[in-house]
């Protein structure tokens, strides 16, 4: 034999079906007031004679005395509740060895339960990935012309048990086809539909495999047209009314025409506000146009459309 003699550690393992219950032996602290009688007929007496006590807040004396009697009631009360939180710390401490010994046990087995924990969780990462290649590949091989414009993450959002154990591996992939083959029918139809925008609802649809948001998405886009060819109509009907030839200004008149009229009744004043849609040289004409008129106290100011 070696001089020199080699001892392994012998690790007994755990039964976990079997764990052993802290076996605690404790006397329940008991409490009893000796003279409970006595201070119960103390504070009864107290009450009865100040549920009577009513003093006049004018005289001072009065006011006085009540005062003195109130701090006395005060001090009794405090020393009653004194002796209650003394008991109270004592029973405390009879117990903080014991729940001091338990805690910690309890602490340590936790840090080997989180401890555990960091493999399961690396198990489970090496188990999606696992998951995720082989629907990857299932996908690659059944239609490969979609992988691009369809990404496997769209499919495991709108079936998460893709990525659950609950499935097998067969069950997964065999789901999945059912989803390419859907999602293959959702979008011939979507570019049979005669939508005025196809192209945009084909990639609605692609984001997330739901024909009515394919269809939302050509409904915003023709909604979008129409406002932007309204705002266009009114712009042109503005500018053709700015440049006709009963807008131009009129020259001035003569001093000796001006003198020589009749003087016309005034117009009451109104205050009017209208908007509009334009280019900034429309804006000028209109501008313009106001001036040429006389209308007083012009304010316009430039808004995001």
């Amino acid at each position: 034999m070696n001089a020199e003699e080699v001892h392994a550690e012998v690790v007994e393992p755990a039964n976990l079906a079997k764990v052993p219950e802290p076996a605690i032996a404790y006397t329940l602290p008991t409490a009893k007031i000796g003279n409970l009688d006595a201070i119960e007929q103390f504070v009864a007496n107290v009450e009865r004679f100040f549920g009577g006590v009513e003093i006049n807040p004018a005289d001072k004396e009065q006011v006085k005395q009540l005062r003195g009697l109130r701090a006395d009631i005060n001090k009794a009360a405090n020393a009653i509740n004194d002796k209650r939180k003394a008991m109270d710390k004592d029973v405390k401490a009879a117990l903080s060895e014991a729940d001091g010994a338990l805690n910690d046990l309890r602490d340590r087995l936790k840090s080997v339960y989180d401890k555990t924990g960091e493999q399961i969780a690396e198990a489970d990462r090496l188990w999606a990935d696992a998951r995720r290649s082989l629907l990857q590949g299932e996908y690659e091989s059944v239609a490969p012309s979609l992988v691009e414009l369809i990404a496997l993450d769209t499919f495991i959002t709108a079936e998460p048990k893709l990525m659950q154990k609950q499935w097998g591996g067969n069950k997964a992939c065999n789901a999945l086809d059912d989803m390419v083959v859907q999602a293959v029918r959702d979008r011939d139809e979507i570019a049979g539909a005669g939508l005025a925008h196809p192209v945009e609802a084909d990639a609605a649809y692609c984001r997330t495999l739901d024909v009515r948001a394919a269809l939302a998405e050509d409904k915003r886009l023709r909604d979008a047209e129409a406002a932007a060819a309204a705002h266009a109509e009114a712009a042109r009907a503005l500018r053709e009314k700015v440049s006709a030839p009963d807008a131009a200004p009129q020259p001035n008149p003569a001093p000796q025409q001006r003198e020589s009229a009749p003087q016309a009744q005034a117009e009451p004043l109104c205050r009017y506000s209208f908007s509009f849609v334009g280019t900034e040289s429309q804006a000028e004409q209109v501008k313009r146009l106001m001036v040429s008129l006389g209308v007083s106290e012009r304010k316009m100011a430039r808004l995001a459309v």
